[in-house]
């Protein structure tokens, strides 16, 4: 099932006594905060149902942000700790070839041959490439390489698979 938001980033604590808060960006896409973006806090708060960014600050060290409406230590306690998500409809755009794991999570998975795999049940992060973690009758671990995976199909929900000798023993 695809989520219905994503998180892009998570408060830590006030800063001063103005309402601002530290927080850490957890998104490729750094230029989604701006003046003006809406941002729903997460768990959500009762009186608090999205935060509007009125200024924010990059800094090394993370961003320092203050919301329209949060004028003070005390209102900005109330959101330190929560995570900052945008609905899934306004997710970036990737560039071909590139997708979202929330979109590849739950795709079926079949070799070029027509063999049902499984499903994708969870994406490993390695740093040189993706593994996909497939499970149905046994689980497999599918490199995401242009060697192996060789059509993924978001409107289908469906990725093609080449195996190499030894993937699938």
């Amino acid at each position: 099932m695809r989520p219905k938001y994503l998180i892009v980033a998570q408060v830590h604590r006030p800063h001063g006594l103005g309402g601002e808060v530290e927080a850490s960006s957890l998104t490729d896409f750094p230029e989604r905060f701006k003046q003006g973006a809406k941002l729903y806090p997460s768990p959500p708060i009762t009186g608090l149902e999205r935060l509007v960014i009125e200024r924010l600050e990059q800094r090394p060290q993370g961003l320092l942000l203050k919301f329209e409406g949060i004028d003070s230590r005390s209102e900005a306690e109330r959101i330190a700790g929560r995570n900052l998500m945008i609905p899934v409809e306004e997710a970036a755009k990737l560039p071909e070839g590139e997708f979202w794991i929330h979109d590849i999570i739950g795709m079926g998975v079949y070799t070029t041959n027509g063999k049902f795999l499984g499903f994708v049940e969870e994406i490993l992060r390695t740093g040189s490439n993706d593994v996909y973690v497939v499970k149905d009758a046994k689980e497999y671990l599918i490199p995401a390489t242009k060697e192996v995976v060789r059509d993924i199909s978001v409107q289908d929900r469906k990725i093609i698979i080449e195996p190499i000798p030894g993937l699938l023993d």
